[in-house]
């Protein structure tokens, strides 16, 4: 959506993989586990990309899975150690992936909770970003800046916090400020500051001017509504149901996975008074698994409060009894409506977890895992879109 053209890219989940692979060009190449994409397959690619008239690679961007600094992703905690689960040590892979294949820009994306991490109980907080950050200034060649940001700051109706860390090649003749020095993080956050990130614009849209055109007064639980109800209502909705071809979809035009949940008389119940209580649960419906609420039709002085997860019963409608299909789940990470989901819609709690105490980190990733834990879209394309303009700069 930034005018890149992906020519790589690694998952080792299939679903996931499947996913990705549906909404790109078919001459994308596909490493699977990424302990496995030897060095020698990098140079092998590089020779074959040159072949074909591409001598440099513009960025490398990865977000190594982040269940392990996340505190969302440690709802099911298990008693193991940071440094013991092994998707944590993935950023050293991604290093060596940006050595190997020396793009011009190189973007690493992570939770917030990532600032505060430590390896071990007894660690230091924040021990764990200075550990990535250092590996990433470490890298020969580069000028490393970082930044916390929020979505909710460019366009994503969600607070969702994250860290980026942004690379720029040494040649790129892109002058940069000398870093300032910090005892907490190695070096103070100033890739805003310094031009190598987006400012913010605060541009994000309510949960009805989101989703208000997909709502479909004929729903019915277990079912699924598979053309649009109405005209795009906004700016908002119009931008995402124009298709990659920069057509606008109409009402009765086809639409995907806008399929409902098929929920018990007394879930709908819960739901119909939430709903009309201000998220209130009654009392005799009320567990200790975790706090539902209702999505709020209007955001209160600060903006969005919500973060959208692999756990789409965290959340009500806004108006209608029942959790969100996955296309409204999509749009609340602002994947636009043309985007196709593969695998299945969802899955049991255990298996979306795995089992770590068993020695299974495997998990399933099915559609509503593969939205929630997804860099939302549109914080992507508008870092894709600066960084496009710092390339072409240079």
């Amino acid at each position: 959506m930034a005018g890149f053209e992906p020519l790589l890219f690694a998952e080792i989940n299939k679903d996931a993989a499947a996913t990705y692979k549906a909404n790109r060009s078919s001459k994308i190449v596909e490493v699977g586990d990424i302990y496995a994409f030897k060095d020698s397959d990098i140079a092998k690619l590089k020779t074959k990309w040159r072949k074909e008239g591409i001598a440099d690679v513009d960025v490398v961007a990865g977000g190594p899975p982040c269940q392990g600094y996340s505190g969302i992703g440690h709802r099911r905690t298990f008693n193991l150690e940071k440094q013991d689960i092994p998707s944590n040590q993935l950023f050293q892979q991604m290093i060596r992936v940006v050595e190997g294949i020396h793009p011009r820009i190189f973007l690493f994306e992570n939770v917030g909770g990532l600032l505060t991490a430590k390896w071990t109980r007894d660690g230091e907080n924040g021990e764990i970003f200075r550990d990535v950050l250092g590996g990433f200034m470490g890298i020969k060649g580069y000028t490393v800046r970082w930044q916390f940001v929020h979505s909710k700051n460019y366009g994503v109706p969600q607070n969702r916090p994250r860290v980026l860390i942004i690379g720029i090649r040494s040649d790129q003749k892109i002058e940069v400020p000398p870093p300032k020095p910090s005892k907490r993080t190695i070096i103070e956050p100033t890739a805003i500051a310094d031009g190598l990130l987006p400012k913010p614009d605060n541009d994000y849209p309510t949960v009805v001017e989101l989703l208000g055109d997909l709502c479909d007064r004929h729903f019915k639980n277990g079912m699924a509504t598979t053309s649009y109800p109405t005209k795009p209502l906004n700016r908002f909705q119009e931008r995402l149901r124009t298709t990659l071809d920069g057509k606008t979809l109409g009402k009765g035009a086809p639409i995907t996975d806008h399929e409902y949940s098929n929920h018990a008389p007394r879930i709908v119940e819960k739901f119909e008074y939430m709903i009309t209580h201000d998220s209130e649960i009654p009392e005799h419906m009320r567990t200790k698994k975790f706090a539902q609420r209702v999505l709020p039709k209007e955001w209160g002085e600060k903006g969005p409060s919500i973060t959208a997860t692999s756990m789409p019963d965290d959340y009500v409608h806004y108006s209608q009894p029942r959790i969100l299909s996955v296309r409204e789940w999509a749009r609340l990470q602002m994947f636009p409506d043309w985007y196709n989901f593969k695998g299945p819609r969802t899955t049991g709690g255990r298996r979306r977890a795995g089992d770590p105490s068993a020695g299974l980190w495997a998990r399933d990733v099915p559609k509503y895992t593969q939205i929630g834990n997804a860099v939302p879209v549109e914080l992507a394309r508008k870092v894709g879109l600066h960084l496009a303009s710092l390339l072409k700069r240079a």
